[in-house]
């Protein structure tokens, strides 16, 4: 075993996170494509199980097999959520939160002492926040915690007062962010000294893997969608999205157009609400609801749109949109989109360049932008080229470089 830090030119990034394929979701994508275009400098750290309930996640074996990076794999990086109760149960859960820790700790040490890493990157400020602390005390580590926006925002009863993490946050070298709104977000947390810490890494997309192709006939005609103008929508069905409004919104497109179809890609707990919705609304035939698609599948179900529509908006307890990833990935496939102006999708999206900005709280400004581009064939055209554009631009092969430039040898 080594006995001290490697050169510090030699030196490698480790990434923590719970979330990284097969795991779905927006920072999933995120870690993936960075260190698949970082050519061997990230380490990937990450669980076996799903913290959320404790079940193992299908495909992680295929999915490390085949990446184009090092994963290392624990049982868990954190506690299972589900399950969690009070007195002697909470004692059981403490305890097994230790054996966690511990297991990460001896995890890091061995990846800074054998596999040359000298920074690491946090991915969940709040599971992981207390990895930050304790790598302080060993100065020659470069700290960074990586923020999407909501986990800032969102309150919640474990840190009602973000307490937590405002102290991770101090912790860190780096506090890299993902649009200008989780910037502001962190500023106003920390206070304008904590200004220097902040970097700014807006999101990318991988333009070899979408792209604009051709309709697939046949899984427009197995869908029922042969021969229709198509509104897509591919996200995790959650209520911060905005698709129950887009529903609503849908009902006056369809009322106008009765050719129109609505094509809803992805599954989550606001599922049943929104077919309920859709078949209350007299949409049921109109609107298909095809669940999640295995991530292969993902250009050709954009592919089946014309419009790509997610009115994301925030919520009571904060939680919004920290970038959305999803509208890159729909104009990289030659589709405008419309957006809430929530969040960070104002970084995503450019009103009037490669989609539309709408009040993701009114059904009747959202109705009013999908009739638009419903009915206006040059404006389609318009912001198909700029949303070509706009993906081109936000290639990840140039979000890797500035990541990797912040750990880079003073």
């Amino acid at each position: 075993m080594a006995s001290g830090p490697a050169p510090r030119a030699a030196r490698k990034i480790l990434l923590l996170t719970n979330n990284l394929p097969p795991v779905r979701g927006g920072s999933g994508v995120v870690y993936d494509n960075l260190a698949r275009q970082a050519g061997g400098r990230i380490l990937v750290l990450a669980p076996r199980r799903n913290y959320q309930d404790g079940l193992a996640l299908i495909g992680w074996r295929e999915h490390d097999r085949l990446a184009a990076y090092r994963v290392i794999r624990l049982d868990l990086l954190r506690t299972v959520l589900a399950g969690q109760g009070t007195g002697s149960r909470r004692l059981l859960l403490w305890l097994d939160d230790a054996a966690i820790r511990l297991r990460l700790l001896a995890c890091l040490l061995r990846c800074l002492l054998v596999e040359r890493v000298g920074a690491v990157c946090v991915g969940e400020l709040v599971a992981s926040a207390w990895v930050l602390g304790v790598l302080r005390l060993l100065p020659w580590v470069t700290r960074a915690v990586y923020v999407h926006g909501e986990e800032i925002t969102t309150r919640d009863e474990y840190d009602r007062m973000l307490a937590r993490r405002r102290r991770a946050l101090l912790a860190a070298h780096h506090i890299i962010v993902v649009s200008r709104f989780t910037a502001g977000a962190v500023e106003a947390l920390l206070g304008a000294a904590a200004r220097p810490r902040i970097r700014l890494i807006e999101n990318g997309v991988d333009g070899v893997r979408f792209r604009p192709l051709p309709r697939p006939q046949a899984l427009a005609a197995r869908l029922g969608l042969a021969g229709n103008f198509v509104f897509v929508s591919v996200c995790r069905l959650l209520e911060k999205k905005g698709i129950d409004q887009a529903i609503r919104a849908f009902a006056r497109v369809a009322a106008t157009f009765p050719d129109s179809r609505y094509l809803i890609v992805g599954d989550g707990p606001y599922r049943a609400t929104l077919e309920a919705l859709a078949a209350e609304a007299g949409l049921a035939a109109a609107t298909m609801f095809v669940g999640a698609v295995a991530e292969d599948e993902l250009t050709e179900h954009y592919a089946l749109g014309d419009v790509f529509v997610m009115p994301n908006r925030r919520l009571a307890n904060g939680d919004t949109e920290g970038f959305g990833l999803v509208f890159l990935e729909a104009n990289a496939c030659g589709l405008p989109v419309i957006a809430g102006r929530d969040g960070g999708s104002v970084d995503a999206v450019r009103d009037g360049v490669n989609g539309l900005l709408v009040d993701g709280q009114s059904v009747a400004e959202i109705a009013a932008a999908m009739l638009a581009l419903r009915g206006d064939a040059a404006l389609r055209a318009r912001l198909r080229a700029g949303g070509l554009a706009a993906a081109a631009a936000a290639d990840w092969r140039g979000k890797t470089e500035q990541f990797l430039a912040l750990f880079a040898p003073a």
